[in-house]
């Protein structure tokens, strides 16, 4: 029965980015076809492609056309001044002669213009430019040209940030990349070079913001901050970086049974490679190996005596003894095994003495003991839970620690030995220790805290589990380094005050607490914080947001709330820009239900929902889709609108009977 249902559907698919003839032949084989109004979309960079696709009773090519003359302007002037009438008349002249040049190309016109954004506005710069693009009229020329500002765009860049954009040749097509993984990356290449005493991390943020900034990389998940914590590389400038990085033998992305020719000085590893060439290639000068996906088989790790970078991140098909000898790879300074299956570090980790970042799987359960030799070790990133060895106070370059178990005894006064730690994220668990050693850790963690918070402690991030039996207040200080807490557990009353007195607290989660309204307003209090994240319980009444409470919140998250759960007062929250609610749920058809007052938020920029289909008719969920777009739409400042439909295969079933059959 359910089989008949999914074959009288209809279904609409878009396929993106199709290489070769063959693909669309192995993939359309797993479509049922109908008579009920399929569609299905796919898109090409090559027009054989593209017709191969197309049923041969009818043309249904479509070639995607350049921009035109106006469309090419607002996006160029709009990158540089805003608009094209802030433009000074000195270059506008030099601006049509560039934009021609362009044809039309989004991609190209982004670029130059993101070029032009970061020079002197003189006309003497703007014509060096427009000189140095070369004109092509041949419309098989269109890539060469592309190219060809790419190639601008990269030598205009200065020599580090060069070496740093190539290095995204390493990671796949479509990738997500993580800030923060990339920068601390790029310090183990030897490629961020700061004064002395400088904050490398930040050096390296910079460069990253950079690179955004000439739309050479594009931003993913901006924060309340405006700053991107991820990135993706377009496919035409990865195609580039691929052939730049090749060209100067930098980075080698290995092809289907293709050896690469030359030294291989950055490998890439995507799981597709010919296990036999993977075997053959010479690393005897390899710097760094990047594993993605769904990887078994890595290149023996003994015959890489210059690797500074193992990076094996989310390849979870890896074992124990992929790793095999790595504590013979003395140049490492970089090892990532996060999202792998391995669950051991060899006993002599210690003698990579230059490492300097080291991220674990979550399986790991303990650190060897000789982990506290590596002096050199500035950035340690482990699961709570995991046993840490005796001496953690030894590695006195940390700067970088999570997430560690505070109370366990041993560590507590080895963490105020720690005293160049710039991050930390600790995890409060009192359920673990009983009665008077309890008390005992609970003195030493407050002691090594606040002498931490002295020697310049930035950042604190505390996950606090609050156990039913505790009924007093959390045992810390308001410590000015303390900025983000996470909460875990039912009575949220015994916290909300010692929250509302952290004077630096940013980021604030409550985990399926207790909450009601006296605690929404303490919350509001706190004068620093710009992000919120709460979970709701089904019992949970209805709260009011207040005007005012929140007054430098940025982004607001609730999760699981159900109808009638919120409602914000005008002039509440006055500064949110971004609010999301997720797991919306107990729908019912009328609109009044659903009125939040979202229309209030006056500073708000994008809207978030994803709502909760389980159980729920087809009627219901377009009830809902229909009162948020309402609310959207009457919010003076226009907000982007996301929705998204959360487990839509759990509506109803006769309902969804009820519209296939009618399709019919």
């Amino acid at each position: 029965m359910l089989m008949s249902i999914k074959l009288c559907c209809r279904y609409f698919i878009i396929i993106d980015d199709i290489w070769e003839l063959g693909t669309w032949e192995t993939l359309k084989c797993a479509f049922v076809k109908n008579t009920l109004g399929s569609r299905i979309i796919i898109t090409t960079r090559i027009v054989d492609v593209a017709k191969s696709c197309s049923p041969s009773s009818e043309d249904l090519v479509y070639e995607m056309k350049p921009l035109c003359e106006a469309d090419s302007k607002k996006l160029f002037f709009k990158r540089i001044f805003g608009c094209e009438e802030s433009c000074p008349d000195i270059l506008k002249e030099a601006a049509n002669e560039i934009l021609k040049k362009c044809r039309g190309l989004p991609l190209a016109i982004n670029a130059i213009s993101s070029l032009l954004a970061t020079t002197r506005e003189t006309k003497e710069e703007w014509d060096r430019v427009r000189h140095s693009i070369r004109s092509s009229k041949a419309k098989s020329d269109i890539i060469e040209t592309m190219n060809y500002i790419l190639s601008l765009s990269y030598f205009d860049l200065p020599h580090h940030l060069r070496s740093c954009l190539l290095y995204l040749a390493l990671f796949p097509e479509d990738e997500i990349i993580e800030r923060r993984r990339l920068v601390r990356r790029w310090i183990s290449e030897g490629f961020i070079h700061g004064e002395s005493g400088q904050d490398l991390m930040e050096l390296g943020e910079e460069y990253f913001h950079q690179l955004v900034n000439r739309s050479l990389i594009q931003p993913d998940n901006i924060g309340y901050d405006g700053k991107a914590r991820y990135c993706r590389v377009h496919d035409t400038i990865l195609d580039f970086l691929i052939e730049k990085s090749s060209e100067e033998n930098m980075c080698t992305v290995l092809k289907k049974q293709c050896k690469p020719n030359g030294v291989v000085r950055r490998l890439s590893l995507k799981g597709n490679e010919d296990e036999e060439i993977v075997e053959q290639l010479d690393l005897s000068h390899a710097r760094s190996i990047s594993a993605f996906g769904d990887i078994k088989l890595l290149p023996s790790l003994g015959r890489s005596k210059c690797l500074r970078v193992l990076d094996l991140q989310s390849c979870d098909q890896l074992k124990n003894r992929h790793i095999k000898g790595i504590e013979r790879l003395y140049q490492l300074r970089y090892l990532d095994i996060s999202g792998t299956g391995i669950t051991e570090l060899p006993r002599q980790i210690g003698e990579l003495l230059y490492l300097e970042t080291l991220v674990t799987s979550y399986a790991l359960r303990e650190l060897p003991e000789s982990t506290t030799r590596l002096q050199r070790l500035a950035r340690l990133f482990v699961r709570p839970g995991c046993k840490l060895p005796d001496g953690l106070g030894n590695l006195i370059n940390l700067q970088e620690l999570g997430c560690v178990d505070a109370l366990q005894s041993k560590h507590v006064e080895e963490l105020g030995k720690l005293t160049n730690l710039k991050k930390l994220s600790i995890k409060l668990n009192t359920d673990e220790i009983e009665g008077d050693k309890l008390e005992q850790s609970k003195e030493k963690l407050v002691s090594s805290l606040c002498k931490l918070d002295e020697c310049g402690l930035h950042s604190l991030r505390i996950d606090y589990v609050l156990r039913e039996k505790d009924r007093q207040e959390p045992f810390l200080p308001a410590l000015g380094c303390i900025q983000e807490v996470c909460v875990y557990g039912k009575d949220m009353s015994r916290i909300t005050r010692w929250i509302a007195s952290l004077p630096n607290l940013h980021v604030l989660y409550f985990n399926h607490p207790k909450i009601e309204q006296q605690d929404i307003e303490m919350i509001g209090l706190i004068p620093n914080l710009m992000e919120l994240s709460l979970s709701f319980r089904e019992d949970t009444g209805r709260l009011i947001i207040r005007r005012e409470g929140f007054q430098q919140l940025q982004r607001f998250e609730v999760y699981n709330a159900h109808m009638g759960v919120l409602m914000f007062e005008p002039g509440a929250m006055q500064r949110l820009k971004e609010f999301k609610l997720y797991g919306f749920k107990q729908l019912k058809s009328a609109a009044v239900d659903f009125d939040f007052g979202i229309q209030r938020l006056s500073s708000l920029a994008r809207l978030i929902v994803g709502i909760d289909c389980t159980g729920c008719t087809e009627a219901e969920v377009k009830a809902a889709d229909d009162a948020f777009k309402r609310m959207a739409e009457a919010n003076p400042n226009r907000p982007i609108l996301e929705m998204t439909r959360l487990g839509p295969q759990h509506m109803l079933l006769l309902t969804s009977l009820y519209f296939c059959l009618g399709e019919q």
